[in-house]
């Protein structure tokens, strides 16, 4: 995580509350949205999708 970032702080306090309410599915999107805001500058690839033969 970036430390440094208002943003990134901000999603990893709802995505912790998310998961002490329960609520797991909410807690991954704010993960997800952490990890994809502009600030980072660096981005997991997506995993190709295999094409049915």
């Amino acid at each position: 995580m970036n430390d440094t970032c208002p943003l990134c702080r901000h999603y990893a306090t709802l995505r912790e509350q998310a998961k002490e309410d329960g609520d797991y599915s909410k807690a991954t999107d704010y993960e997800v949205i952490r990890r994809r805001h502009p600030a980072h500058t660096v981005h997991i690839p997506r995993q190709p999708r295999k094409r049915p033969a």
